[in-house]
Order: C-alpha cells, then sequence, then structure tokens
C-alpha cells in the first residue's frame, strides 16, 4: 500500500481502471541513453511514479540538444547527460528513485546489475549499442524495449525475455543492411576506423516525445495482460497513422539462434585458476567466446617484435582505434594487429593467470547447452 501523502499525488491515476500504481510505483527500469527519446523517457517514467530509474550515458550536454531534451538547459552544456537529466526529473517527483550512472554500459551496465532490473529500454541511437544490450538482456533474461525514431516515425519493439523461453530478440527484425553499417566503422582487422563518423538522425521533440511515451507505456506494461510475443509498433507522429505486429523468432538469427535454450548464468571469481595441472583434458581444451575481442599480437612488419606491444595485447580491442597499426619506430602502418574473441580455457589461464580477464562474460556450449560465465567482479 502506498502511503497517504504518495497516494494523493497519484489520487487520478487511481481513476484508471487498468493502471496500477503499485505496480508501477514498485518498477525498476534502466534507461539506457540520455538524449532525445531518453529524456521523455524518463519524463514520462518520473511522472507516473516509477519506482526506480537509473539512467545510463557517456555523452555530454551540448546546445543543439537543448531543442528535442525537456529536460535539459543551456546551463546544462558540457555536463554528463545522464547526470543532468536525472537531477532536474528528481525535481518532478521526490518518491522516484533516480540515479545517474555516467559512461558507457558496457562499461557500467554488469549482467548481475541488469538482473535488477524489470526491463532495460534502449534510447540509443546507433544498432551497436541496440545488439550488445539485446544480447545483454538475453542473458539476463531481462524485458527489453526499443525505441527508435527518424525525423517523422516513432518505432518501439518489446522483447519480453523474462516471460517466455523462445522470444524474438531485437536482431530477428534486423536487415543485412544494418550489420553493414555497424562494419563500416571497423576496419578489415576488428579495430575502430578513426576516421569513421556516427551517422545522426535527425528528428523533432514531436517524433521523440511519442516515442519515449511508447516505450514507458511497454516497458511498464500498461493497459494489457503480460506479452509472451516480442511486438513491434510502427506509428507515423505526422499523419497518425500506425500499426503493430508480432515479431517471430527468425531461423539462423545471428542473435538467439545459437540459444535453443536461454544461456544458463554462472557467476564465477573472474580469475583463471584451473591451470593445466590441476584440470582435466576436456576442462583446459573448452572454448569459450568472450563478450569482447582481445589485442593478442602486436609486432610491425617491418621493425619486428615492439616495445609497446604490452601496451596494447591481452587487452580489449575495443579500447583501440586502427591508429595502433601504425608503428611507432617507422611510422608506417605495417603493424599486424592480432585479434580474437575465443580461447581455451587453457589460454586464459596461460595469458591472465590470477588477473581479470578484461571480458564481460564468456559463452560455451557445455551441459547440452549454452553456458554463460559472468566474468564481471561485483
Amino acid at each position: 500500500m502506498l502511503d497517504p501523502s504518495r497516494a494523493q499525488r497519484y489520487r487520478r491515476h487511481d481513476l484508471i481502471d487498468w493502471f496500477s500504481q503499485e505496480q508501477v510505483s514498485a518498477s525498476r527500469i534502466a534507461v539506457i541513453g540520455a538524449g532525445a527519446v531518453g529524456n521523455e523517457v524518463v519524463k514520462n517514467l518520473a511522472l507516473l511514479g516509477c519506482g526506480t530509474i537509473d539512467v545510463f550515458d557517456f555523452d555530454t550536454v551540448e546546445l543543439h540538444n537543448l531543442t528535442r531534451s525537456v529536460l535539459l538547459r543551456e546551463a546544462d552544456a558540457g555536463r554528463n547527460k545522464a547526470e543532468a537529466v536525472a537531477e532536474r526529473a528528481r525535481d518532478l517527483d521526490p518518491n522516484v528513485d533516480l540515479r545517474a550512472v555516467p559512461g558507457d554500459f558496457w562499461d557500467t551496465l554488469s549482467l548481475r546489475r541488469l538482473q535488477g532490473y524489470d526491463c532495460a529500454i534502449a534510447a540509443v541511437d546507433n544498432f551497436e549499442a541496440r545488439l550488445k544490450l539485446n544480447q545483454m538482456c538475453m542473458i539476463a533474461r531481462v524485458n527489453l524495449v526499443n525505441a527508435g525514431l527518424d525525423s517523422r516515425w516513432a518505432v518501439i519493439e518489446s522483447f519480453p525475455f523474462a516471460a517466455s523461453d523462445e522470444v524474438a530478440c531485437y536482431e530477428c527484425t534486423l536487415p543485412e543492411s544494418a550489420y553493414l553499417r555497424v562494419a563500416e566503422r571497423y576496419s578489415c582487422g576488428g579495430l575502430r576506423r578513426r576516421a569513421s563518423l556516427e551517422r545522426r538522425i535527425p528528428t523533432t521533440t514531436i517524433t521523440a516525445s511519442v516515442a519515449g511515451a511508447l516505450a514507458a507505456s511497454a516497458a511498464l506494461r500498461l493497459g494489457g495482460d503480460v506479452p509472451q510475443r516480442a511486438q513491434r509498433r510502427l506509428l507515423d507522429t505526422l499523419g497518425g497513422a500506425g500499426s503493430a505486429v508480432a515479431v517471430e523468432r527468425r531461423d539462423g538469427c545471428p542473435g538467439c539462434s545459437a540459444f535453443l535454450q536461454p544461456p544458463r548464468l554462472v557467476r564465477i571469481r573472474n580469475r583463471w585458476t584451473a591451470h593445466p595441472e590441476d584440470a582435466s583434458d576436456d576442462v583446459v581444451a573448452q572454448p569459450l567466446q568472450l563478450s569482447d575481442a582481445l589485442v593478442t599480437g602486436y609486432e610491425c612488419a617491418a621493425c619486428g617484435p615492439l616495445a609497446q606491444a604490452a601496451e596494447y595485447v591481452n587487452r580489449r580491442a575495443g579500447d583501440f582505434d586502427d591508429g595502433i597499426a601504425v608503428c611507432p619506430g617507422c611510422a608506417t602502418p605495417s603493424v599486424r594487429v592480432e585479434i580474437r574473441d575465443t580461447f581455451t580455457v587453457g589460454e586464459l589461464s596461460a595469458r591472465f593467470g590470477e588477473r581479470r580477464v578484461p571480458a564481460k562474460f564468456a559463452l560455451a556450449e557445455i551441459y547440452g547447452g549454452t553456458v554463460c560465465f559472468d566474468l564481471e567482479e561485483n
């Protein structure tokens, strides 16, 4: 039961026969992205009295954000978006537990923390972030809502991973062109291109507000039964036309086809102490696919082994761009950078021993299914 002061705030909600304030006030939502859509999502969740809202974003406020971001002000320029949005949204309802998490969600949101939410909302502006969040939500079995838009259209996709073992995932909806756009940002060796530009989608506050409202409603599951299948809603924010369709699981989907059953999440201390002399041959030879590709080799074709190799080898490839392929000795792009994401247990033990493996998780096909080893320290 809500206390009297809170009940007074939400008394108009109580007049709606399909609205449960107690359910909303108990909800825990992670909002990934504090841009135009993220602003609207947080605003709506806060005004509805959502129990907990955590806002994740690495970016800073720029003046052009102000035409589409209801919670930002000119004085916020240069501040972290998540902090600025959370601070102002707290003024909307002091009963809501609103927290900012500055930084890339891939670095700040662990699988364990993700499992503490009822839903994660992707309010991001690139495919790569959505692919990563989709995989995390599948593994953690946490509902995902994806909000997308352009200058006119808003699309909201709901993936109830917590409700069904066979629900479609975000990648089931993607055309091949989406993967090509992601690939444009990387060199043939797998390093980010320094010269690549992120494509920005122009939009207006009208489209952003519609997308944010639908995303908040989908995350809280307002006005309907718990869905058992993925859904997509498309709305023309100028003409008002829209559609709603179920999303079926796609055969051969790169995201979920490998999971005949939901992966079993196992938490381990991120230390590879199963040394070869202490483990059976089948354990040592077990292949693991890491969530993050690692740099495993660094050598100049002209100069040979480089002293700088220690700065790069056994670190995440995502921490660098293709600038590291320029040899610090001969100043030519002649460095061979080896990148891998699959290792045996024995290889990881030899490389890291007692040290932390720089990855979020590792997937392995064992025990008749997929097992996810959570590698992050908690």
